[in-house]
């Protein structure tokens, strides 16, 4: 598995760690949410582990996929972060890991 990792600076890590484990906990399109504790989530995408952490300001995410689909997977996850933190004009920018 090779791995990519994001921090995003937000004032508001925390709300955001929450709003997507309510998001996570129905289970779309197939995503599970593995783990939930207090500011830090793990989401099974399939292929590919997502990991959320909530730090002070920001959150720091982790990508974890087969070399061959790693872009495509990070890809996806950095767009769904910007567009539920477009007013907060959240931007992810990945580095390898």
């Amino acid at each position: 598995m090779a791995a990519v990792e994001a921090y995003v600076g937000t004032t508001r890590p925390d709300r955001y760690v929450e709003q997507l484990s309510s998001h996570f906990a129905h289970q779309p399109g197939g995503m599970k949410l593995v783990s939930s504790e207090p500011g830090e989530l793990v989401i099974d995408l399939g292929e590919a582990t997502w990991r959320i952490r909530a730090e002070q300001d920001g959150l720091v995410l982790r990508v974890e996929a087969d070399p061959a689909r790693l872009d495509e997977v990070s890809a996806h996850v950095g767009e769904r972060i910007e567009q539920i933190g477009r007013r907060d004009s959240l931007q992810v920018v990945w580095k390898s890991v």
